[in-house]
């Protein structure tokens, strides 16, 4: 299938650059939640700083596309649905700074019996935006495969819902915590980072509506 962007190779290698950001953020993310499980306190802030910046450098792709689109994009319905699919991507980037921002600031203890889950959720958190990425990529380019990895990442957020589950499961059953408070914070910390899937879910399914309204 040609490409959405026809001829328009610059504003198609930005749209390519900007997904990179958007995979690259789940990558940092990855990394910076092995590295504070290992209470490795100063890679983990270096991978904040990384993330800070990469913000900033999709922020500004995202606009220059922006002003691409609506300076070279002749099909206003195709170019307000690309606006709105960049628009929800950039949150998943936002989503996943945030939560390291938080991490940095309130420095959780993560117990040892759930840091396995902790670093499993943020394994599939990252397999979620890489497919999620996969799928936005195919919309632009080949939108035959989009189902195909729209289903893988409804599968990887899944598995994020369960380790969630399975985390305040433990942490509100173990006599291993003395407070409530250490229990509370340990459930905010996972529903945010389960937060990154569901964002990646609902720009997925927004996804799913655009590429069907181009089949018909």
């Amino acid at each position: 299938m040609i490409s959405i962007f026809g001829k328009i190779a610059k504003m198609e290698r930005d749209v390519k650059s900007y997904l990179y950001h958007v995979q690259r953020s789940a990558l940092i993310f990855d990394e910076a939640m092995q590295e504070y499980m290992k209470d490795d306190v100063a890679r983990f802030e270096i991978r904040l700083d990384e993330i800070g910046k990469l913000a900033s450098d999709a922020n500004q792709l995202r606009r220059k596309v922006r002003d691409k689109l609506y300076e070279h994009m002749l099909i206003p319905e195709v170019r307000g649905d690309v606006w709105e699919l960049l628009e929800s991507l950039h949150k998943v980037i936002d989503v996943t700074k945030k939560i390291m921002e938080n991490y940095s600031f309130e420095k959780p203890k993560i117990p040892d019996f759930v840091k396995a889950d902790f670093l499993n959720m943020s394994e599939y958190i990252t397999k979620t935006v890489e497919e999620l990425v996969n799928a936005v990529s195919a919309y632009f380019s080949n939108i035959t495969m989009v189902t195909e990895f729209s289903n893988k990442v409804f599968f990887y957020e899944n598995e994020v819902d369960k380790l969630e589950d399975t985390i305040k499961k433990v942490v509100f059953s173990t006599d291993k915590l003395k407070t409530l408070s250490e229990r509370i914070q340990l459930r905010y910390f996972a529903e945010k980072m389960a937060l990154v899937s569901d964002v990646a879910e609902t720009v997925c399914e927004k996804l799913s509506v655009f590429a069907i309204k181009r089949e018909i």
